[in-house]
């Protein structure tokens, strides 16, 4: 008797959590973006947060389609008229939220005006992802699209990771920002969107200024004079992040780029530059900091992890083999840093322990290339083509400036056109 009351409470629990499970899915449904912008964005778009940003910038709107991607509206059918249809994968880089148009459209335009009218280049590119989101996003959804070429731009900057493709069957998380598998996800994807969102799990969503106003505060001492402005910088950062140091140490620090690293905060029509709480801190944090740093490309190099560069190509090898296996052709374009714009080399030189994170970054980038080339996966070194151009990197967000974005579309239409033949 005892052993079937014992049954009777177990299977009741079992019911009244799946009941509540399915209760929980059907009212998240109900506010959780619809498929696939739910598998696609992690975290709801902050329309107004990039609408602040660009608001000194006139020429710049930042809008999505109904997927929240930074395109225009597209379908899961390739539409009528499309002979060639690539996808593109990547972070930050496609997704452009400071320019005045997005990687993809800017390629689609250029073929279009060479008179390949029947080629697409569709947006997934979401900031804060990485290469096991961009896996995960192309088998989810990128190869449901039954595209002809899918495109992956890895960024040196901060693309690479320290946790290997599972060989086997992985053991699922309960719980995971989407697309990444997850138990709860399997069952119920909305409720998942929405925990993950509540919880902060997601790398979107995570990080952030935690100072009241700290985004006002600067913009304010960006208007003032000089010396005034200055003042204000070296308060926020004594008050709120360096109790420790003397305000004349983190005057000195902030002082070094003179006129010249005020003037680049000045209101323009595109590529304003947006000077950020998390920028201070890392200049005032690596400049004092008694870490040692590689201070040359050679020291650089030799610091380079192995295991993380082994890590990372290891989820490339994974995409390159689930893209090539439903016929699909692959290509990755690896995007270095701003090391290669002699501009942004030239402003942040005042600062040669913080600029030793783009120089460390550079030598992932040369590690990553090596690794490719020994591998079958067909890949291009966007180094190669934005070596010595002046102008191409923003100099506080480490992305592409318009005219970074117009010399890297120019290269990757040729691409999609070589990927057609």
């Amino acid at each position: 008797m005892q052993k079937k009351k014992s049954f009777f409470w177990i299977v009741y629990g079992v019911l009244l959590l799946c009941t509540a499970l399915i209760g929980a899915e059907l009212v998240a449904w109900l506010i959780t973006p619809s498929w696939p912008a739910y598998l696609l964005r992690p975290a709801p778009v902050s329309v107004n947060a990039v609408a602040q940003w660009s608001s000194g910038m006139p020429d710049v709107t930042f809008a999505t389609n109904s997927w929240l991607m930074r395109d225009r509206e597209r379908s899961v059918a390739k539409p009528p008229g499309v002979a060639f249809r690539s996808v593109f994968i990547g972070d930050s880089f496609l997704e452009g939220g400071f320019t005045r148009a997005a990687l993809p459209a800017r390629i689609e335009g250029m073929l279009v005006g060479a008179q390949h009218e029947d080629v697409e280049a569709i947006n997934l590119g979401v900031a804060g992802t990485g290469p096991i989101e961009y896996y995960y996003r192309i088998k989810e959804l990128g190869l449901s699209l039954v595209p002809d070429a899918i495109v992956l731009l890895f960024y040196s900057g901060n693309d690479t990771v320290t946790e290997s493709f599972p060989q086997d069957a992985p053991l699922l998380p309960f719980i995971a920002e989407l697309p990444r598998p997850s138990l709860l996800g399997r069952v119920a994807p909305h409720v998942t969107w929405q925990a993950v969102n509540a919880m902060r799990l997601s790398g979107a969503a995570q990080g952030g200024s935690y100072v009241p106003n700290e985004r006002e505060i600067i913009a304010e001492a960006l208007d003032k004079p000089r010396a005034e402005g200055l003042a204000v910088l070296v308060r926020l950062m004594h008050q709120h992040y360096f109790p420790q140091l003397e305000p004349r140490v983190i005057e000195e620090i902030l002082g070094r780029g003179g006129e010249r690293f005020w003037s680049e905060f000045v209101p323009r029509r595109f590529d304003r530059e947006y000077l950020q709480g998390w920028i201070l801190k890392g200049l005032i944090s690596m400049e004092t900091s008694p870490q040692k740093f590689s201070m040359t490309p050679a020291e650089a190099a030799a610091a380079v992890s192995a295991d993380e560069i082994k890590a990372t190509m290891s989820w490339l090898t994974a995409t390159d083999r689930l893209v090539r296996s439903h016929g699909v052709k692959f290509l990755v374009a690896v995007i270095p840093v701003g090391t290669t714009d002699p501009d942004f080399m030239d402003f942040w030189q005042p600062w040669p322990r913080y600029s030793s994170y783009t120089l460390g970054r550079a030598a992932i980038h040369a590690a990553m290339v090596a690794a490719l080339a020994k591998t079958d996966i067909r890949f291009i070194d966007l180094q190669q083509d934005l070596q010595g151009v002046r102008g191409a990197y923003r100099k506080t967000d480490l992305h592409w400036t318009e005219h970074g974005h117009e010399v890297v579309a120019a290269r990757l239409a040729k691409e999609v056109l070589a990927l057609r033949r």
